[in-house]
């Protein structure tokens, strides 16, 4: 069970205070989320301070268990280093069923906002500030977005990612040099007039698929049937990977590379 932690005193930015103690193993502290409620910066028995390891990889969730269809197999794969920012409260039978899904990954860094589910689009100041402030805190190296298909929230998601990737006049903006666009295979994506291609091919070993399937397992209430999406992730990471001559893969669409 997570013990809450009082809010610190601290910029208008998300994260932690200069000199702030580290977070306790298994707690989350309170961070600033949308108009009126706050989202929490979850961080397992790894971390060793406030914000845990340096993050390089970011990944930005509508929903709770995008992160796992869509970057399941990226996250369990370099998991000490990744983060996951999940844009909306889909109740406590979800939040519960993350944790688990999450812990299956081996990710210990993530942080709910806490908006209001399918209202994302008539927020987007709000969003596009809440992400903001992650990507000034935690700086991350490469930020993986929704791809934009038919649900307003991973349009909103989407879009807003795309508008805190930008350059700013603002000295404490951050440009993360990598974004990528990731595939929620639920949704059919060529339904959805875009010129984003999959051009990005992420190996995966069986461990990572397994991983993978077993966070996806875990979001039990959004299993609707055996004939599932969400019950197909190894076979569905094959068909990805094997005309790459990899055994698993997961696939991206590449909008920003700034070579270091």
């Amino acid at each position: 069970m997570s013990l809450q932690i009082a809010a610190p005193k601290r910029s208008n930015r998300v994260g932690f205070p200069a000199g702030s103690n580290p977070t306790p193993a298994g707690s989350h502290m309170v961070i600033a989320g949308r108009g009126g409620s706050r989202g929490k910066l979850m961080t397992g028995p790894e971390s060793t301070n406030g914000g845990g390891a340096a993050v390089r990889r970011l990944v930005i969730a509508p929903h709770m268990d995008d992160e796992s269809l869509g970057c399941g197999g990226l996250l369990a794969k370099f998991a000490d280093t990744s983060m996951v920012l999940t844009m909306t409260d889909s109740g406590p039978v979800r939040a519960a069923e993350q944790v688990g899904a999450l812990a299956a990954l081996g990710i210990t860094q993530y942080v709910n906002l806490d908006f209001e589910d399918a209202t994302l689009p008539q927020q987007m100041r709000a969003v596009v500030g809440a992400i903001d402030r992650a990507m000034a805190d935690f700086k991350p190296h490469e930020v993986y977005l929704p791809f934009p298909s038919l649900h307003q929230d991973h349009i909103a998601t989407y879009e807003a990612g795309m508008r805190s990737a930008r350059i700013s006049m603002s000295s404490d903006h951050w440009f993360p040099p990598s974004v990528l666009v990731y595939d929620i295979s639920v949704y059919d994506v060529n339904l959805y007039p875009s010129d984003l291609r999959w051009n990005v091919f992420e190996p995966l070993s069986d461990a990572h698929v397994t991983a993978k399937q077993n966070a996806c397992d875990a979001y039990k209430s959004e299993i609707p049937s055996e004939t599932h999406p969400i019950t197909s992730i190894r076979e569905i990471a094959a068909a990805v990977g094997r005309p790459r001559l990899l055994e698993y893969a997961e696939q991206f669409a590449l909008v920003r590379n700034v070579r270091a």
